[in-house]
């Protein structure tokens, strides 16, 4: 198998279909975590640069062991990138439903002002003329008095009530928030379980997991799965 091979962007299925067949092994990706997806990544790409910076990279084309991290890294390459979109996508749909119903909440406030404008303009007025005829006409004006100020009041209170329902959904959506609360200007906010500095951990172990064992073969290479079966979801045929 030659590394023009593998320049096809092939399916996780296909590529675990190659390493089955070529290297007796495939990939569970559905055991997988993240973390341990990229923890057993990055160890493939810390061997894989060891052979590309030595005098084996001349023969490392044409050796099983190497050509099967390539493959490997591939596979887990794609596992994490449809991951991470797939976790994008349902935290933008979500993000999108909330601010949905806060403008539902909006439009809510927007119908009682509605409602109210036109018990003020078109129920109140005819209910003075009907009071007036069938009444008096003191009893329309002490019912006026009343009833129109509560209205008035009414009309006052929603409308600041849906002012500020307003200024919270542009909040959300980043219209109209406060500047502090954009964040520190001109900085990144860190990623969570992220080191920031050069030491610790590999980038993506969990808490607790043990490194796997580093066995280097003449191209100074690991074993693909690095850490075991058990340990990353590999499955032998």
């Amino acid at each position: 198998m030659k590394l023009s091979d593998m320049t096809q962007k092939p399916s996780l299925k296909k590529l675990n279909k190659v390493t089955e067949s070529r290297f007796g092994f495939k990939l569970d990706y559905e055991a997988i975590t993240l973390p341990k997806a990229e923890f057993m990544r990055a160890k493939i790409m810390e061997t894989v640069s060891k052979v590309r910076r030595s005098s084996a990279i001349h023969t490392a084309e044409r050796d099983p062991k190497y050509l099967e991290m390539l493959i490997v890294y591939e596979g887990l390459s794609r596992w994490i990138d449809a991951y991470k979109t797939q976790q994008l996508t349902e935290g933008e749909l979500g993000t999108a439903e909330a601010i949905l119903a806060a403008k539902d909440m909006v439009d809510t406030a927007q119908d009682m002002i509605e409602k109210v404008g036109k018990m003020q303009n078109e129920q109140l007025p005819a209910l003075l003329d009907s009071i007036r005829d069938q009444i008096g006409s003191e009893q329309a004006d002490a019912f006026k008095n009343t009833v129109g100020g509560v209205l008035a009041n009414l009309s006052q209170q929603l409308n600041q009530a849906r002012e500020q329902l307003d200024n919270g959904t542009r909040a959300l959506t980043g219209e109209g928030a406060a500047p502090d609360a954009m964040g520190m200007a001109g900085g990144e906010a860190p990623v969570p379980g992220m080191d920031t500095g050069m030491g610790g951990d590999m980038p993506g172990a969990e808490p607790g997991m043990e490194e796997p064992p580093m066995e280097p073969d003449e191209f100074g290479g690991v074993d693909a799965a690095a850490g075991g079966p058990e340990e990353l979801g590999r499955e032998r045929r």
